[in-house]
């Protein structure tokens, strides 16, 4: 399955935020791939797109990452063109 998850770093953690999400992406959970990562400008401060096997999957990873940042996250399915 492909998910996007969207990031908004809570006032204070940007070292933190970044420290998480370094050890994240070098060492993702088990049956999770990112494919692209984007730091934004706007309502979030960065953009995962990953596949995951499941959504219990990547449950335990987002939300440890609840003392650094809030995040909403989207289950994505491609369109045929």
């Amino acid at each position: 399955m492909l998910f996007i998850t969207c990031v908004k770093v809570n006032p204070g953690m940007v070292k933190e935020a970044g420290d998480f999400g370094d050890k994240t992406l070098k060492n993702p959970p088990k049956g999770v791939k990112f494919l692209q990562v984007y730091h934004t400008l706007g309502r979030y401060d960065a953009l995962w797109i990953y596949e995951a096997e499941d959504a219990k999957v990547i449950e335990d990873f987002l939300h440890d990452s609840r003392a650094v940042a809030t995040t909403e996250t989207w289950v994505a399915f491609a369109r045929e063109i």
